[in-house]
């Protein structure tokens, strides 16, 4: 089998990292290497993982934090083979999941190969993904599809190998020189940089395939604990994925804010977080959040006071309303 460099960036938490390289390094023959890029890791985890894994992993860290094609280049820039894996640390891997992603590059000469993504409960989050391309008032409007989404994969199915428009960059196997001639992984786009991938390799005349043979597993809605905070809240900052959609949007005429609905996953993903540890993250700060939002509740519940003026508060300071939303669908794809 091919030497190939695996790269870990941290996604949106630091507290999935250590299930995620105990996976990968008893499920990953010992002769590949692994590359850690983490942007902001709280120096107790620094320490933590050298001590733990410095053997088998090489640590790049960095002060300020790295969004995924940042981490994802960092480490393409410092492989010494020509295929490397970019992982999310909240990504866990089965046995037997590198082979087939380096047996269908070998025998399509893909650029890009993606596995199985399954959620909790053994249901598939994608196998790749295509783009569906649609325009209305002389506005195109690009749109994700998942394939297999929300189906449950049991021991055996009649999924097969194909190809596909991109993947969800949770799991990629890549060619390192396309990659980073083609600075396929744009670093100013904070959410969503597998789709400009896509169109950067299929513009270039290259191709991508899914991998069904291959099967990894993304911990979705993993708890967020106190050395999370400050990395989810800068992950998934409104504004700052909206700055990445614009860009794209001007890169390819393409508005990929899903005709107005993204806005709304993007709110309901940061009400994960309250407004209390947003200010002062600390364990205290999330720990009394929690409990104050399940007396709010019963409160409310009892007095039955209007939530809508505190929703639309807290969305506005978010940056929900900034969000472009075509005129025509702003009733159906606002949450108020």
């Amino acid at each position: 089998m091919e030497k190939v460099t695996i790269i870990v960036d941290a996604r949106n938490r630091f507290s999935t990292t250590t299930r995620c390289f105990q996976e990968l390094i008893a499920n990953t023959p010992s002769d590949h290497d692994i590359i850690a890029v983490m942007g902001g890791a709280p120096a107790r985890l620094q320490k933590e993982w050298k001590t733990r894994f410095g053997d088998k992993i090489r640590f790049i860290f960095k002060q300020e934090f790295l969004n995924q094609p940042q981490a994802h280049n960092i480490g393409l820039k410092t492989a010494k083979t020509k295929l490397a894996v970019i992982m999310d640390n909240d990504v866990y891997v089965r046995p037997g999941w590198l082979e087939p992603l380096i047996q269908c590059q070998k025998e399509t000469g893909a650029v890009m190969v993606a596995p199985i993504i399954l959620e909790p409960g053994e249901i598939i989050h994608a196998l790749g993904n295509d783009l569906y391309i649609t325009e209305k008032h002389g506005k195109r409007y690009a749109l994700k599809v998942f394939h297999y989404h929300g189906m449950i994969l049991g021991e055996r199915s009649n999924l097969k190998r194909r190809r596909i428009d991109y993947a969800e960059i949770h799991c990629q196997l890549v060619a390192v020189e396309p990659t980073l001639r083609l600075n396929a992984l744009d670093e100013k786009i904070l959410e969503g940089p597998e789709m400009d991938s896509g169109l950067t390799w299929a513009k270039a005349g290259l191709e991508c395939w899914g991998e069904p043979a291959s099967t990894v597993f993304l911990h979705l809605k993993a708890p967020i604990l106190v050395d999370d905070l400050r990395l989810f809240i800068w992950r998934w900052d409104m504004r700052g994925v909206l700055e990445g959609y614009r860009y794209f949007e001007k890169k390819w005429n393409l508005d990929m804010t899903e005709y107005g609905a993204f806005r709304n996953f993007l709110l309901g993903y940061n009400h994960q977080i309250g407004w209390l540890p947003r200010m002062f993250p600390s364990q205290w700060a999330l720990t009394l959040d929690k409990r104050i939002g399940g007396i709010r509740g019963i409160w409310a519940d009892i007095r039955r006071i209007p939530k809508d003026r505190y929703r639309r508060y807290r969305a506005r300071k978010l940056g929900y309303f900034e969000w472009p939303v075509p005129a025509e669908s702003r009733e159906k794809t606002s949450a108020y």
